[in-house]
């Protein structure tokens, strides 16, 4: 799309007519940017872009990094998130039954897989990880009772849910599971090598957020192709200036939604620009590397270590740990590991260690408790009727 569509999309929303007042619109450079900010500070319906009569939904963000931000999308809006999936390497078809990990809150990438079965006729089965009517246990039976063909989650959910299944017998490969599809958090290529290990089936990334929609999913080669036709991608220097290809440079979303479009849309996020020079996939569009958040990142004697290197290091580890973090402080970084098993903490640091080219310091601890993967359901429905029919009958 050329920039003028981007331009025009913007300007029917009240906040973009207001913040482009006095900009030359025929400079694309000059054009300010719309930061985390902006949108955390707008009227949430100054974002709109369209009549109300056409919105289909609204999410905003956590708010676990500052105050959420709006979301919104019209009916036209959502079946375009669908195509996001349904024009992916995955596939997905009437065949599929689709098991879906993802929060039904306020978050989107529940709603994106909801949208995408429906148009595809597929299967759908909710299991909100953020249920109390859905703990890990329940999800394991649920696998096992209907056979999904993929399962919709986050890379860390599906490390614990993994393992509540070999707490409970359940056997890997799933039976009928042909894919996972992974959004939410970071996964750099070792990490979702690791995930696919685990679950003997491929891993498809979906990368977006609830600002801008989902906006491309990994090919079967593992890569965002630049293929989504109503968005700009750019990557600029500190200083808000375009890099060159193959440079890491900062995010820079365009977005012609019709519920709230985005131009210049700086998210904080890192990310390099690649050629696609004959991906084994076919798609020759640009390819984008996302190394994560600026704010993940450390830096430690000038050199800026991203979330993507931390996770390369600690998913190509002869042993891997069920879950991790670390700890940056006083220039240091100290790993924090959860392990199942009893381990020699010694060669576990010096392979970090000569991984991440420093050296780091481990502690062992248990991060998630083992056994409460396991736990059954906290959650009931009321009841208004108690009986007790074991109770000695007491006369007067």
């Amino acid at each position: 799309m050329s920039n003028k569509f981007f331009i025009e999309k913007a300007l029917k929303s009240k906040f973009y007519q207001q913040k482009l007042v006095n900009v030359n619109l025929e400079d694309w450079s000059n054009i300010p940017f719309t930061t985390k900010s902006d949108l955390r500070n707008v009227d949430t319906y100054d974002v709109l872009g369209t009549n109300r009569q056409d919105i289909a939904t609204y999410h905003e963000t956590s708010g676990t990094t500052g105050t959420p931000t709006p979301s919104w999308f019209s009916y036209n809006d959502i079946q375009q998130e669908a195509d996001v999936l349904l024009r992916s390497d995955l596939k997905l078809n009437e065949n599929d039954l689709i098991l879906n990990r993802f929060p039904f809150a306020v978050a989107l990438p529940a709603f994106i897989l909801y949208w995408a079965a429906e148009k595809a006729h597929a299967g759908h089965i909710g299991v909100d990880q953020w249920s109390q009517a859905t703990p890990l246990k329940r999800v394991v039976e649920i696998i096992n009772r209907t056979s999904p063909t993929i399962l919709a989650l986050g890379p860390t959910e599906a490390v614990k849910l993994y393992q509540t299944g070999k707490q409970m017998g359940q056997q890997f490969p799933v039976q009928g599971l042909r894919a996972l599809i992974l959004g939410g958090e970071l996964v750099s290529p070792a990490r979702k090598k690791y995930i696919e290990k685990l679950w003997g089936v491929p891993v498809y990334l979906l990368f977006g957020s609830t600002e801008t929609g989902g906006l491309f999913v990994t090919c079967q080669a593992g890569h965002y192709h630049l293929n989504h036709p109503q968005v700009k991608i750019e990557a600029v220097d500190d200083n808000g200036h375009p890099v060159r290809n193959n440079t890491i440079g900062n995010c820079v979303i365009s977005s012609g939604r019709e519920g709230m479009p985005l131009l210049r849309y700086y998210n904080n996020d890192r990310i390099e620009i690649r050629e696609a020079k004959m991906c084994s996939c076919g798609d020759d569009n640009p390819i984008v590397v996302h190394y994560g958040r600026q704010d993940d990142a450390i830096t430690i004697n000038n050199r800026v270590i991203s979330l993507y290197e931390i996770q390369e290091a600690v998913y190509a580890l002869s042993l891997v740990p069920f879950m991790w973090n670390l700890r940056y402080e006083h220039e240091s970084i100290v790993f924090i590991l959860q392990y199942l098993n009893t381990i020699n903490c010694g060669p576990i640091q010096k392979e970090l260690s000569d991984l991440l080219g420093m050296d780091v310091s481990i502690e062992l601890q248990d991060i998630i408790p083992i056994e409460t993967l396991t736990e059954k359901p906290a959650f009931g429905k009321y009841s208004y009727v108690k009986k007790f029919e074991d109770a000695e009958l007491v006369t007067h």
